[in-house]
């Protein structure tokens, strides 16, 4: 953290930097590019906006334009107000100053270097490290997380859209030298109270059939009621039920 450069300190008091809003820091905010040709990083506390809350972040990425890509320039409504060439991080501050959040006890920070709001190798080892914060992605960013875990098993994957009647976020192929099988892939970012139902497996396993369809597939960071469970075992090998521990022993290859 030491060789990060930083303008302002953070502090319990600490608000949004966005003018007039009054939520707490949530993120700290930095400049990210990365020198292709020296193959070297830079990051630093963007001074223009150095915190941000959760929500005026989804609205920064949001409407954010411009390329992520090394000496590229985004455009954001709140961050890099001054039109630096590299593009917008963010990392909890509750990661950063964990002393904060632990009665003065210092615990081991991880990386600085995580972005939450794209989903690539680098948030991917976060996680294999501290897989509980999965419950801090967002809906969407866990379907996409989802879909690129199935992409790196080697599947040819794509999302659906955000609008969609439901029932399937994933089709995910695998291919081999007899016939291709075709999954749909249900994501479900839950809280661990609250449980995948009965309901939500009896819907998967009718896409699934509709749409001719080899294998549906839940993923949850929760688990599923005894009623899921006996509905599924039964058609073990057209749908899948996969818990947060099924998670955590895929993202243990990214560790």
């Amino acid at each position: 953290m030491n060789n990060i450069k930083k303008y302002v300190n953070y502090e319990t008091t600490t608000k949004c930097s966005v003018p007039d809003c009054e939520n707490s820091a949530e993120y700290e905010v930095y400049l990210y590019d990365y020198y292709d040709s020296f193959n070297e990083e830079f990051i630093e506390q963007d001074y223009t906006c150095p915190f941000i809350c959760e929500k005026h972040m989804h609205i920064n990425e949001k409407n954010a334009r411009g390329e992520k890509r090394p000496r590229g320039f985004v455009s954001y409504p709140y961050t890099n107000r001054h039109n630096a060439q590299g593009y917008t991080r963010y990392q909890p501050v509750r990661e950063i100053y964990s002393e904060i959040y632990n009665d003065g006890l210092l615990v081991d920070n991880s990386s600085l270097r995580v972005d939450f709001t794209d989903v690539n190798t680098e948030l991917i080892k976060y996680l294999s490290r501290k897989p509980e914060l999965m419950y801090e992605l967002n809906s969407r960013k866990f379907e996409e997380l989802i879909a690129e875990l199935f992409f790196r098993k080697g599947y040819e994957v794509s999302l659906t859209p955000r609008t969609r009647d439901g029932g399937k976020d994933i089709y995910a192929i695998r291919k081999d030298s007899i016939a291709p099988t075709l999954y749909v892939v249900e994501a479900k970012r839950y809280n661990k109270a609250n449980k995948v139902g009965v309901e939500i497996v009896r819907g998967l396993y009718g896409v699934k059939s509709a749409e001719r369809a080899n294998v549906g597939v839940i993923v949850t960071t929760s688990s599923f009621t005894k009623d899921a469970i006996d509905f599924a075992s039964p058609l073990n090998y057209e749908l899948s039920l996969r818990d947060f521990d099924n998670l955590k022993e895929w993202l243990k290859e990214y560790k």
